[in-house]
């Protein structure tokens, strides 16, 4: 990123970095192509400004300039020549006097930008732009005047004809108790414009001496002792609007809100929007010293409560209370008691923790939104440093980070004037070293967010600092119920857990968030969670307990997940996915035998949710960490692990994983269940001859022995035999399928409704809806295939289940190719493969573009069908193989085809050789048909007659292309 200050002495930089531009016409080459940002300047023109009177000035001169300011911006495509003209490519909102001649968001800022005389690097030919940028400082300065009359008196003798500063110096005349020298400045701007101008005062200056003539009340400045504050208040607008609807109503209005979020300043500005007001500072006040302290404010030299309350009548209807937290059971009676003795008096206290009494009414003071957020760091940050610049992105991920807080975002902002915001971004992982600002003379507490922080926590119960400390190690807030674990190993009984919640949430220190289904959650602010942390005596033993909670949870899980609670569970799973990492995160250096039965327990949430390569890593570090783990839970470990990893696209190293699990299965159930999930492997693999044999294993009856009786199936009487019994099912219906047997498809997709039926679990319901389309589609019943995966779509995609989802659309995208409806089916099949990449489920993205590839073939378009082609080949190849490969070989065989069929043929002989080994009969016809025509030989059009009614299910219309076109060739 370019910028350029040219309102003062020449700047310039790039990426932050100040270059040294060389002085002389190099530097007025640079402010002539800026203050025309991102447009081309002439070449004469250039010559015309820059060498006035010059007479036979080469082109030769200019050029050697354009050449070293190439060199000092470090890029050439930042001065481009084009045409006989050049361009700065420059933002123009990063040229500061382009900037100021707009309407800046913040006139402050802008006004700032003016380091002396504008352009005073340029020649003549900037007297133009030097007026309209003198103009424009006179219009900002007007804008953000002092209000000193000292200041004033500069500025009308510097402008004697501008009206508004002669306005701005008058009314701070009058409201310094001057009104005869207020008079006496209307009646010498008067006689000024008459005697040089013949002009009378404007309509304002007249109307402003009327105002003083008559003593109007708005002209009086406002009452009491508030500080002069710096800069806009952001973000606030509706705030401000509702605390002055309830100081009309209420007669107590305390805010309240969490450290750092700007009660205080609030406060300050909405009494004086309300007319002034008399601010107590209470931060250093004890109970015994609360009336001493508001009579101190209030300019009393003996103060008492009764001196107090003799005083306040005539003060004015609004007194402000700030940090009262500390004082607030003292403070209550107090109050009570003022407003009891000054009938017409108001009271707008700010504190962390409500007053608590029946007079108060609570305004809630949240964090700044974030667009309100980056608003507010860029504006202090350019206050800091004028040529600030940073990204969006940069901007809104430190926003994020600093929980929207405005007194965490001004001190990052602070460090602007030595750091970039990526730098300041990047430090936060030590935040309380960073966000301190030396150079401030606010008050301590208003320093460093660790000094706001630890005024909060000290005002604690120690019972409410452990309920902090239990929290913090939470990494996205927690229910109620798991609170109370962690409190409970720090020492605190469950009983009053509630009630140290509720005093955490009263003191602003813990947010309440209400989920759709009426659960409340609690969380800190990242700042809070951070402070939290570090004053934590026992963090061992929170994060021990955090990990054991998890842990009990993922016990519940591996049950629930598959059956009628499944959506409960995947609701917790998918809210508590932040914590689940960290107590996995925790366990692998002190626990890894509990983060692995962690990862297992919560293994069938990921594989609904749509595990992939995140998954896998998270899977098998914990495996690998739990070396000495029970050997039931290493060979779950090792299945899930290759689940994830063949949905991954590491298919080989899946299958290996799963003859691993089966070697170290030592009961009947594992081994079983170890087959059942290498069938699944299979199944991504394409072979789903493979997938049969597995499955057979799997159901084949154990020999008796003493500790497991013979059964009819190695899973028989487990709690969880009628779900992957019906698992299994589903994958048997897709196998027989794939290997041309319909009618054992049927009976297995019968089985497996009969059984999973029972269970409520949507997510295996789903497939056994997608099956059912799988069937109608064998079956030439288009139509119903359609209608059937488009259940099957809406039904996982309701759940959430996106990569479940991204199958049954990559499946309904063939389905309606097969019936013909072409554009749907490119639809349906492009967005299955954007869903799949988002799930991480490579294999479906490879299986849609291969089908999708194969419409576009159908239709001609042979360089789109070749590049979808190439992309999945490509990652099957990375992947060891999978469902589609040998669709795809075909394709790409078919594809060479159609170009040069001299040279196709050994590629279809090698397509049709591993599509025989694999069973796939699908791909042989479709390879022997080809072929048949290729080489207009009797025998392979023999042969796949032959095949073509074991394959007529797999075979349409829309595929008989070649075959047609064969039995269209003579002989």
């Amino acid at each position: 990123m370019l910028t350029v200050a040219i309102l003062g002495p020449v700047e310039v930089r790039r990426d932050g970095e100040l270059l040294a531009v060389p002085t002389g016409r190099t530097t007025e080459v640079l402010v002539r192509l800026a203050i025309e940002a991102g447009q081309p300047v002439r070449a004469a023109t250039l010559l015309e400004d820059l060498w006035p009177g010059e007479v036979g000035v080469a082109p030769n001169s200019l050029q050697a300039k354009i050449s070293k300011l190439r060199r000092v911006l470090g890029d050439p495509g930042l001065v481009v020549s084009d045409g006989g003209a050049y361009t700065l490519h420059v933002d123009p909102a990063d040229v500061d006097a382009l900037a100021v001649l707009g309407e800046p968001a913040d006139p402050v800022a802008a006004l700032a930008m003016f380091q002396g005389e504008p352009l005073p690097a340029a020649g003549a030919w900037a007297e133009p732009w030097r007026v309209r940028l003198t103009e424009a400082r006179l219009r900002l300065t007007e804008e953000n005047a002092p209000d000193t009359v000292a200041e004033l008196r500069e500025l009308v003798a510097a402008h004697p004809y501008r009206e508004r500063f002669w306005e701005l110096l008058i009314t701070a005349l009058y409201r310094s108790g001057r009104q005869a020298d207020a008079l006496a400045a209307y009646r010498q701007v008067r006689a000024l414009l008459a005697d040089d101008l013949g002009l009378a005062p404007g309509p304002a200056l007249r109307e402003l001496e009327s105002r003083i003539l008559r003593h109007d009340t708005t002209l009086r400045p406002p009452t009491g002792n508030l500080p002069v504050t710096g800069g806009d208040l952001i973000g606030r607008t509706d705030d401000l609007t509702e605390l002055a609807a309830l100081l009309a109503d209420e007669r107590l209005v305390t805010v309240t809100g969490p450290a750092g979020v700007g009660k205080t300043r609030l406060a300050v500005e909405a009494a004086r929007r309300a007319g002034g007001a008399w601010l107590v500072r209470l931060e250093n006040a004890r109970p015994t010293t609360i009336w001493p302290t508001i009579g101190e404010a209030l300019g009393l030299s003996e103060a008492t409560a009764e001196t107090v309350l003799a005083r306040l009548p005539g003060l004015g209807p609004l007194l402000v209370l700030d940090n009262c937290e500390h004082l607030a059971d003292a403070l209550a009676p107090i109050v009570d008691r003022i407003l009891e003795s000054v009938p017409g008096l108001r009271i707008l206290a700010t504190s962390q923790v409500p007053l608590g009494t029946a007079a108060e009414t609570v305004h809630v003071l949240r964090p700044l939104p974030l667009p309100d957020s980056m608003i507010l760091f860029r504006r202090r940050a350019s206050r800091q440093r004028r040529t600030f610049q940073a990204d969006d992105a940069v901007v809104e991920a430190l926003c994020r980070a600093l929980d929207g807080l405005p007194l965490a975002i001004e001190l990052a902002a602070a460090r602007a004037k030595a750091l970039s915001a990526a730098e300041i971004a990047h430090r936060l992982d030590d935040r309380f070293t960073l966000l301190n600002d030396p150079t401030s003379r606010r008050p301590v507490r208003q320093r460093t967010l660790h000094a706001a922080l630890a005024w909060s926590h000290d005002l604690l119960l120690p019972d409410d600092r452990r309920g902090l400390w239990a929290l913090a190690w939470f990494a996205d807030g927690a229910h109620l119920d798991a609170v109370e674990h962690v409190l409970t190993a720090l020492d605190v009984p469950a009983a009053p857990t509630l009630d140290v919640i509720t005093r955490l949430v009263d003191r602003s220190l813990v947010i309440v968030d209400e989920s759709p289904d009426g659960r409340v959650r609690y969380r800190l602010l990242d700042s809070v969670r951070a402070f939290a942390r570090q004053q934590s005596p026992a963090p061992e033993v929170a994060r021990r307990a955090h990990a054991e909670w998890f842990g009990a949870a993922a016990t519940r899980a591996a049950i629930g997940l598959r059956g009628q609670d499944q959506g409960q569970h995947l609701a917790r799973v998918r809210t508590e996915r932040a914590d689940i990492e960290a107590a996995l995160t925790w366990t692998a250096d002190h626990d890894p035998a509990l983060g692995l039965r962690i990862a297992n327990g919560f293994g069938w949430a990921w594989v609904f949710l749509g595990g992939g390569r995140d998954a896998a890593a998270r899977h098998r570090a914990a495996l690998d960490a739990a070396v000495d783990a029970p050997k039931p839970d290493r060979v779950d470990g090792l299945l899930f692990t290759g689940w994830f990893e063949a949905s991954g696209g590491d298919l080989a190293r899946a299958e290996a994983g799963m003859r691993e699990a089966i070697a170290l299965a030592d009961t009947p159930q594992s081994r079983a269940r170890a087959h059942l999930f290498l069938a699944f492997v299979h199944s991504q693999q394409g072979r789903p001859a493979d997938a049969l044999t597995a499955l057979a294993e799997y159901r084949t009856p154990t020999a008796p022995t003493a500790d497991h009786p013979a059964t009819s199936s190695a899973l028989a009487g487990a709690p969880e035999a009628d779900w992957e019994s019906g698992a299994a099912w589903l994958l048997t219906a897709w196998a027989s399928l794939a290997s041309g047997d319909v009618a054992a498809a049927r009976q297995a997709c019968d089985e497996a409704v009969r059984r999973l039926g029972p269970t409520g679990d949507a997510w295996a319901l789903s497939h056994a809806e997608a099956l059912l389309g799988g069937l109608a589609q064998a079956e030439h019943r288009f139509a119903d295939a359609v209608t059937h995966l488009s259940r099957a779509v809406k039904a996982a995609g309701a759940l959430d289940f996106g990569a479940a989802a991204a199958l049954h659309r990559a499946n309904l995208g063939r389905a309606q190719h097969q019936l013909g409806d072409l554009t749907a089916a490119k639809t349906t099949l492009k967005r299955a493969a954007d869903d799949a990449y988002t799930a991480g489920d490579l294999r479906i993205v490879a299986l849609a573009r291969v089908r999708l590839a194969r419409i576009l073939r159908a239709e001609g378009h042979l360089d789109q069908a070749e590049s979808e082609i190439h992309t999945a080949l490509h990652w099957y190849a990375t992947a060891g193989g999978g469902d589609g490969e040998r669709l795809a070989e075909y394709l790409s065989a078919a594809l060479a085809a159609d170009r040069d069929a001299a040279e196709a043929g050994a590629e279809l002989d090698r397509v049709l050789a591993a599509a025989r080994a694999d069973g796939d009969v699908e791909i042989t016809l479709l390879t022997l048909d080809r072929l048949a025509l290729l080489r207009s030989d009797p025998a392979l059009a023999a042969e796949a007659d032959t095949l073509f009614p074991t394959a007529r299910h797999l075979i349409t219309d829309a595929d008989r292309i070649d075959r047609a076109a064969r039995r269209a060739t003579p002989g």
